[in-house]
């Protein structure tokens, strides 16, 4: 009986232990760092959110810490550590659209990456109600969609509405069409809707595991009604 509870003990002290314990930069090699930049612009908030997450090889291993001197800034200003998530950010009031990632490794090599610019977008101005009778046409304010971005467009009914999401990655597009399947499955009344363009592409600067710097600009949240 005493040696099945102190075998219990011992092991959760060691499953104590274990959990606290979250990797730091400082004890792998540097070129195993994995960096993933990401830039959201929000219209409806009108703020920019800076965020760069570290990780262990590639883009699901283990997210890192950095260790002092190691650090991520945003155009010069130091991004923090969020320990409860695991990643740095930085929010700022305003479009700063065009800024550079800039990440110092341990050994103070540093790595340089331009977020990608990306154009407005929006729901046009007097779009009130969205019908579920068939596919609904939706252009968009703002310019074509470019090569390698992507429109999403999010429709969430209030309380029990349900919610959708469309996809559009097609170059030259001015508008995209909301399947009436998937408007099927939302419920009739109240609901809110927003889109965004977005864009990913690999680091132009980096160590041997590379990483991504991702773009999204975000139109304001629109209330709208759904009707049969």
């Amino acid at each position: 009986m005493k040696r099945t509870i102190t075998l219990v003990t011992i092991l959760s002290v060691v499953l104590f232990f274990t959990s606290c314990n979250r990797e730091e930069s400082v004890n792998i090699d540097q070129n195993r760092i994995y960096s993933t930049y990401e830039f959201i612009y929000d219209t409806e908030t009108n703020v920019s959110h800076l965020n760069a997450t570290f990780r262990l090889d590639n883009s699901s291993g283990q997210k890192l810490e950095l260790s002092y001197p190691s650090r991520v800034d945003f155009n010069g200003e130091q991004l923090d550590w969020r320990k409860t998530s695991g990643y740095y950010r930085l929010n700022r009031t305003g479009n700063l659209n065009g800024g550079t990632f800039n990440f110092f490794d341990i050994n103070g090599v540093v790595y340089s990456n331009a977020s990608i610019s990306l154009s407005s977008i929006d729901i046009p101005f007097g779009m009130n109600s969205i019908s579920k009778s068939g596919n609904f046409f939706l252009p968009w304010t703002g310019n074509p969609l470019q090569q390698g971005e992507t429109i999403q467009v999010r429709i969430s009914g209030s309380e029990n509405g349900g919610s959708q999401e469309f996809i559009l990655t097609q170059p030259g597009a001015t508008h995209i069409l909301l399947d009436q399947y998937k408007l099927n499955n939302l419920t009739s009344g109240t609901a809110s809707i927003q889109i965004e363009r977005s864009k990913s592409s690999s680091l132009t600067q980096s160590n041997l595991s590379g990483g991504r710097v991702n773009s999204t600009y975000r139109g304001r949240k629109v209330s709208i009604l759904i009707v049969d």
